[in-house]
């Protein structure tokens, strides 16, 4: 299998066909796709013609439209795969298809001799930078309606699309998928000249599915070149982050039109108030309609979107490993995973499904309700700080009493905090020890505290529980009997969401049913065995 490949596709219809054969066959990372009718009908001996260019006159509704049919199929076979259908080639010579990454295998959409197709890649797909690509033929004309030509070439007379200098578009642009490829496309499209970008940033991220498992935003900008570049590298691109909905349409007079999409259509009405507004020109608006999701095999959790989006790609990473921890310098055995999270996150209930599936768990959060017990060692340190005040009558420590003092005061908040982890630590430890000793393998250390405490080095890997923060106000209203106000008080005094998943191996978000957790749960149980597997080599 080659890890980057070329689809040299003479007829569109018959993507649907090739794709899966792909999918079982050829391609691991990235599949290019340039579509070529030319080389259906116009082959020599020795010599292939190629439209390694499109001209913008010359581009219609059905070349778009075969592009967006494409990414659509492509999400459905090959959900795995960076696919990417060129629509220019190289600035410099346009019967050479350069691609960003070296292409490893060649796939005809006919059969072609050996010698027809060493010829083909000779004139223009080989260059000074990349070694001669394998190649493959995957006929598949006998699937195919013989009148499917005819009426392609028949409907290929459409009136070209409308041209621009220049074309604006927005976008978050997360975890570029097939749907982001067909808006950007269709400013591609459109433009003859140049293509503005504007990446969401800060303020308009916030308010997105786990809008903390979106990739930095220069992560996002790049992405967005990359692709750009590669699909028609003669058009130039500006890619800037912004963090409004206007960006640089509030001020550029330049742009002609802006491409949006069905859900952000009042979004590109409001730029031309604005734009009227400050006198600017009035922008053409062109809407892109949303793609519905279709991935064969795949059942979709009611959690998520029936259109192609970020959002669901989020949602997928939630029980995946989303990076190696390293375990070079602890032993394997016991594997202990520090769990943590906000409060009312879930952090117990996750727990608790790992104790079910086999894992030891050290609750920290009910050892120090145990160490503020009279007698107990935290209890002690707890009343020489804050003193009898905050002892109910019968002489226990009257916790939403002490709350109140320490989530008003950051100064007062960490005397305790300093006072009590380092009791809580030593108790936790200790019961380590005793569920090693129980012949526990993967055992779980539940604290909230844990970044804050900096007990990381204790754990081979984080996991993260996560909720937004409307639900969190609201589950300590209903649970704890707080008002809003000091709800908030007690979740400002802990780490961000941020915070706490840039130290996760694994993220978990209880904020739907009970059995989305339970099956996000599994799913990181069963890739940690996995992962175990692979590296117990002692």
């Amino acid at each position: 299998m080659a890890n980057t490949a070329l689809l040299v596709l003479t007829n569109p219809l018959k993507i649907g066909k090739i794709l899966p054969v792909i999918k079982k066959q050829h391609v691991l990372k990235i599949l290019y796709i340039k579509y070529l009718p030319e080389l259906k009908n116009d082959a020599t001996k020795n010599k292939y013609l190629i439209s390694s260019h499109l001209p913008h006159k010359n581009r219609t509704s059905l070349h778009f439209q075969i592009v967006a049919n494409t990414y659509a199929l492509a999400t459905k076979f090959l959900p795995k795969v960076d696919v990417r259908v060129l629509i220019c080639n190289s600035k410099k010579n346009h019967s050479i298809i350069e691609t960003k990454k070296p292409i490893e295998l060649v796939i005809f959409d006919k059969a072609y001799t050996n010698d027809d197709a060493k010829i083909f890649i000779l004139d223009h797909v080989t260059n000074s930078s990349q070694p001669s690509p394998n190649f493959v033929s995957i006929a598949t004309n006998n699937e195919i309606d013989n009148s499917s030509d005819d009426q392609y070439q028949e409907e290929q007379n459409q009136t070209a699309l409308k041209t621009y200098k220049s074309v604006v578009l927005g976008g978050t642009f997360d975890r570029l998928h097939n749907g982001h490829k067909i808006l950007l496309t269709k400013a591609v499209f459109h433009a003859t000249e140049k293509v503005t970008v504007g990446v969401t940033d800060s303020v308009l991220i916030v308010n997105k599915i786990l809008w903390e498992l979106i990739e930095p935003c220069e992560r996002r900008i790049d992405a967005v070149k990359n692709f750009l570049q590669d699909i028609d590298s003669s058009l130039s691109y500006d890619v800037v982050p912004i963090n409004d909905i206007y960006g640089p349409t509030q001020y550029d007079p330049t742009f002609e039109m802006i491409v949006v999409s069905e859900e952000t259509q009042r979004g590109g009405q409001k730029i031309n108030e604005l734009r009227s507004q400050k006198g600017l020109n009035i922008l053409d608006i062109e809407v892109v309609k949303l793609v519905h999701e279709e991935i064969e095999n795949f059942n979709r959790n009611e959690n998520e979107e029936l259109k192609i989006s970020s959002s669901n790609s989020r949602i997928r990473l939630l029980g995946t490993r989303l990076k190696t921890p390293d375990i070079s310098k602890k032993p394997l055995r016991p594997y202990i995973i520090g769990l943590t999270g906000g409060i009312a996150s879930g952090k117990s209930s996750v727990a608790a499904k790992l104790e079910s599936l086999g894992a030891g768990v050290v609750y920290c959060d009910k050892i120090a309700h145990e160490l503020y017990e009279p007698g107990k060692k935290c209890f002690n340190l707890v009343v020489q700080c804050f003193g009898n005040e905050i002892l109910t009558e019968d002489g226990r420590i009257n916790r939403k009493a002490l709350g109140d003092i320490v989530f008003k005061d950051k100064k007062k908040l960490d005397q305790l905090n300093q006072a009590v982890w380092p009791a809580i630590l030593d108790t936790a430890l200790n019961q380590v020890q005793q569920l090693q000793a129980q012949n526990k393998e993967i055992i779980i250390m539940e604290a909230a505290v844990l970044i804050q405490a900096k007990w990381q080095h204790i754990c081979h890997e984080i996991w993260t529980c996560i909720i937004p923060h409307n639900e969190a106000i609201k589950r300590l209203v209903e649970r704890n009997n707080l008002s809003v106000e000091e709800a908030e008080l007690r979740i400002k005094a802990q780490p961000s969401n941020i915070e706490q998943v840039n130290e996760a191996t694994v993220v978990l978000s209880t904020l739907w049913s009970h059995e989305i957790t339970l099956k996000q749960v599994q799913k990181a149980w069963d890739l940690l065995k996995k992962f175990l597997s692979e590296h117990s080599t002692n």
